[in-house]
């Protein structure tokens, strides 16, 4: 684990409240404060409802926070969003949820999937281009390029789960949010993910928020 003393990401006093009527607001998180370091995998348990899930959105800014201070390489990204703020967020942070069928439009192919971030945000001009680089994402998820035309209906949960994963990486974020990215998939697939993320972190040094209720996949994943 490669750590510096200054954390990329620090969250301080988050709080996400949800008011559902005049007399009733959900307090989904309350008071939450923690560092993640770059290179780090850090895991994030708590059983369900805790509101874990709802920490990592409000991190990655899927939530403007109702109180709190998100600090991220520096920057504090937890107030109104400036358009370079937003611009850097979209590259450097990426998250991994939980349904990996849920979070892929049935209707795009794994091509256009992978491809529509990196054509969006100008990382590429030409879909030439773009294809090599969606070859290459595949190949480091352990998919290949007979993939790419392919409906997310047509692979397994653990499949879908690392086009999930290659998504995440296309543009090769220093932080990435998984939202209890194993818990949907059978025993024997959560390993070859597991295993699959750790290698991906340590070749890129990334840093991981691990989100979940079991502590074993926590024992085994995360550095704290």
């Amino acid at each position: 684990m490669a750590q510096t003393n200054e954390p990329l990401l620090s969250v301080k006093g988050l709080k996400q409240y949800f008011p559902v009527s005049k007399k009733f607001t959900v307090r989904a998180v309350d008071n939450i404060s923690f560092d993640i370091y770059p290179g780090e995998t850090y895991g994030l348990v708590g059983e369900s409802g805790s509101g874990k899930s709802t920490t990592g959105r409000s991190i990655i800014r899927l939530y403007d926070p109702t109180e709190g201070t998100i600090l991220f390489n520096g920057e504090d990204i937890s107030k109104k969003l400036t358009a370079k703020q937003e611009k850097m967020l979209r590259s450097d942070m990426q998250m991994v949820f939980q349904d990996p069928y849920a979070s892929l439009d049935p209707k795009m192919k794994v091509e256009e999937i992978l491809m529509e971030p990196l054509l969006a945000n100008k990382v590429y001009t030409n879909k030439k281009e773009a294809r090599k680089k969606v070859k290459e994402l595949l190949e480091i998820v352990g998919l290949n390029e007979t993939h790419m035309k392919r409906y997310p209906y047509e692979f397994s949960g653990g499949q879908r789960q690392r086009i999930g994963i290659a998504r995440a990486l296309a543009l090769e974020p220093a932080f990435i949010a998984c939202d209890e990215p194993v818990s949907a998939l059978d025993v024997s697939v959560q390993a070859q993910i597991l295993n699959l993320l750790k290698e991906i972190q340590k070749n890129r040094n990334l840093s991981l928020l691990f989100i979940s209720h079991d502590l074993g996949v926590v024992r085994y994943i995360a550095d704290r």
